[in-house]
């Protein structure tokens, strides 16, 4: 995904490597449509989600693919109520680096391809979605866990108070050390993986 928002997928993975990277994805894809961590391991929203979106990164259309990979793999996801934010489980290799750019407020342009997947992925349209209310929504697949509502109040405290002091001094060198501490994990994970 990266190197697609910063153009340089081509240039990394030429015609012949991503032909191979779509088969082996195709390969991989369980017979329901769905993807997981692990070639034996269940189907969740997590994985499909990311599958499906490589796919199309990777030059695919929305129903296109081997044996209609894609149209099957956005089925499984509609079928289970389409994505949301919640819905993903996240792992921490995934995790850290978003939370980085979420604490730097990046936003990406906003291509084509980035609307045609809010179109193909959410049920309803991307713009009306009400983030808030969908917060604490989990995939049962993806949902190794289940969250006490203890853990739900202190979440939407910590959001709905602490967020906007953390853009204030003093707080906001919390923020940029907090920013500095993550992008460490960030290369030591890429070093040793």
């Amino acid at each position: 995904m990266s190197l697609y928002i910063t153009s340089h997928l081509d240039i990394v993975f030429p015609g012949e490597y991503r032909k191979e990277i779509l088969r082996y994805l195709y390969c991989h894809q369980n017979e329901d449509g769905g993807w997981d961590f692990h070639i034996e391991g269940h189907n969740n929203m997590f994985c499909t989600t990311l599958h499906y979106i490589c796919i199309h990164i990777l030059g695919e259309g929305r129903d296109g693919g081997s044996d209609n990979a894609c149209a099957i793999g956005r089925k499984w996801i509609l079928d289970r109520g389409g994505v949301t934010s919640g819905k993903l489980g996240f792992h921490r290799m995934v995790y850290m680096p978003l939370s980085y750019l979420y604490g730097r407020r990046f936003v990406g342009q906003i291509m084509p391809l980035v609307l045609e997947l809010r179109d193909g992925l959410f049920l309803q349209p991307y713009n009306e979605i009400k983030w808030k209310k969908v917060r604490h929504l989990c995939e049962k697949e993806d949902l190794y866990y289940p969250h006490p509502l203890i853990q739900d109040l202190m979440w939407d405290s910590l959001c709905i108070c602490m967020e906007p002091l953390l853009f204030r001094w003093p707080f906001n060198k919390l923020r940029k050390n907090a920013l500095e501490v993550a992008m460490k994990h960030i290369h030591y994970e890429n070093e040793n993986i």
